[in-house]
């Protein structure tokens, strides 16, 4: 499976809710998380689809935390 372009990788965020932080290099906010997400080590690591699927792995576990799931 091939891994996303970085514009593909901002586009699939914002699709789920994060908006890019133009302060911070690979940061990303999201309304239901409490502090500012920064994904140059997971980009680095897992690529852009990797860090695509933990970001969206750790906003529903803080949502699921949050309705007390």
């Amino acid at each position: 499976m091939r891994d996303l372009t970085e514009k593909q990788f901002v586009a699939a965020m914002a699709r789920n809710g994060f908006t890019k932080d133009e302060s911070l290099l690979n940061g990303f906010r999201h309304p239901d998380l409490p502090k500012p997400m920064f994904m140059t080590v997971l980009i680095q690591t897992s690529g852009h689809r990797g860090a695509l699927k933990s970001a969206l792995e750790y906003l529903k576990k803080a949502q699921a935390e949050t309705t007390g799931q």
